[in-house]
C-alpha cells in the first residue's frame, strides 16, 4: 500500500514539474514579470517605502498605458483569484478616519500580485497586516467620508464622498465614558453602560427618521476614544450639533438625596446657539422624564465642551448617587423616554437652524 501511494505522489509531482517547465518555456514573460515584480517590491519595503508609496508608483506606471479614467478619483482594488466579494469585509471607522478592508487568503505577496491603484487624493497612510486568516488593509484618510463602493469583475472601486454633499444637516452624537474609564460607578452599575444604552436608543430613534441627516456616533460599543478624537469627529465634520450623554454623582461618590438633570453649555459660544441648545435639551428632558431641574451650567472647563466649533449640549441625565434616580436611570423606559426627549430636542433645534 505505502509503494502503490509513493508512485502516485511521485507521478503527480512530475506532472506538476512539466506543467511548471511547459509555462516557463512558452511563457517566459509570465515568470520573468512576476519575479522582477517580487524583487521589485521586496527592495522598495527594504529601503523603507510604504504601502502609500508602492500604490502612488504603480498608479502612474498603469496611467501611462490606460484607460479607466475612475482610476483619476477613485481607489481601485483588484481581488484575487478565488475570492469573492462576499468575503470581503469593508468597516469605515468614523472617528479615527479609518477604512479597513479585510481580504481572506492573503499574504504579504498581494500588493505585487494585485497591485492597488487610482486616487491618493484623501489619503494619508495606508498599513496592511496578515495573520492566519488573511489580511488587513488600513486606509487612514485625511478627514471623515462616506464611502461608495462599485464591484465590476474582480475589481473593488471605492470613491470617498463628502458627508456634506450627501446630509442637510449633520450631528454627532457622543456616549461618555467606555473601555477602561467606566464613569461613576455604583451598585456594580457604570455610568459608561448607561450612557451608551440612552444613545443606542436614539440611535434607533435617529435610524428610522426620515430627515435628511447624517449622523455620526463616538462610539457604539465598550470603547474609550480620546477626547481630542471625539471632539475632533465633530469640528471635522463641521457638525451642526454635537450631545454628549453622561450621568452625574455627588463629588463625594457618596449615595444622597441629590437629584436631578444638568445640562452643560460652551459659554464663550458668541452666538449663544450652545446655551439654546442646552436649554431646549434641557427643557424637553424634564417634559418625558419628570425630573428637577439643577439648570444649565458653563462647561469650558470640559474639554470637548470647550473645544467644539458647533452647538454642543452635554447632558447629565440623572444622579447615579441618589438611588430612585439610579433605579430609574437602569430602566429601559427611562432610557428611552431620555432618548426621545434628546432626539425631540435635537429636531427642534435643527428646525430653528433652517428657519
Amino acid at each position: 500500500m505505502e509503494r502503490k501511494v509513493l508512485r502516485t505522489v511521485t507521478a503527480m509531482m512530475a506532472a506538476l514539474t512539466i506543467a511548471v517547465c511547459f509555462v516557463l518555456l512558452n511563457y517566459p514573460d509570465l515568470h520573468v514579470y512576476a519575479l522582477q515584480k517580487n524583487v521589485e517590491y521586496s527592495a522598495k519595503r527594504t529601503a523603507g517605502y510604504s504601502v502609500l508609496d508602492l500604490m502612488r508608483d504603480e498608479t502612474e506606471i498603469l496611467k501611462g498605458n490606460a484607460q479607466d479614467e475612475r482610476l483619476q478619483k477613485q481607489l481601485r482594488l483588484e481581488l484575487p483569484e478565488g475570492v469573492a466579494y462576499d468575503d470581503v469585509e469593508i468597516q469605515n471607522h468614523y472617528i479615527y478616519q479609518t477604512i479597513t478592508i479585510r481580504i481572506p487568503h492573503i499574504d504579504e505577496s498581494y500588493f505585487y500580485d494585485y497591485p492597488m491603484i487610482g486616487s491618493c487624493d484623501h489619503i494619508t497612510d495606508i498599513t496592511f497586516e496578515t495573520g492566519k486568516d488573511g489580511g488587513v488593509i488600513s486606509i487612514v484618510t485625511d478627514n471623515v467620508y462616506e464611502l461608495d463602493e462599485a464591484w465590476e469583475n474582480e475589481y473593488l472601486y471605492i470613491d470617498f464622498k463628502n458627508p456634506r454633499d450627501l446630509y442637510d444637516k449633520i450631528i454627532v452624537v457622543d456616549a461618555g465614558h467606555g473601555g477602561n474609564a467606566p464613569g461613576a460607578t455604583k451598585q456594580g452599575v457604570s455610568e459608561k453602560d448607561i450612557d451608551l444604552a440612552i444613545v443606542k436608543r436614539l440611535k434607533h430613534l435617529l435610524d428610522e427618521s426620515d430627515q435628511h441627516i447624517g449622523v455620526y456616533y463616538t462610539r457604539l460599543d465598550d470603547t474609550n476614544p480620546a477626547l481630542e478624537g471625539r471632539v475632533a469627529m465633530a469640528n471635522n465634520l463641521s457638525a451642526d450639533l454635537f450631545l454628549s450623554v453622561h450621568n452625574n454623582s455627588t463629588a463625594s461618590g457618596r449615595m444622597s438625596s441629590i437629584n436631578g438633570t444638568e445640562v452643560m453649555y460652551r459659554a464663550s459660544d458668541t452666538s449663544g446657539k450652545s446655551k439654546e441648545f442646552a436649554q431646549v435639551c434641557l427643557d424637553h428632558l424634564l417634559q418625558r422624564l419628570g425630573s428637577q431641574s439643577k439648570g444649565l451650567v458653563a462647561g469650558d472647563d470640559i474639554y470637548i465642551v470647550r473645544t467644539a466649533e458647533m452647538p454642543v449640549a452635554l447632558v447629565e441625565v440623572g444622579f447615579m448617587t441618589n438611588q430612585e434616580e439610579l433605579e430609574k436611570l437602569k430602566s429601559s423606559e427611562y432610557q428611552s423616554a431620555c432618548a426621545q426627549a434628546l432626539y425631540d430636542a435635537m429636531m427642534q433645534m435643527l428646525e430653528v437652524g433652517n428657519e
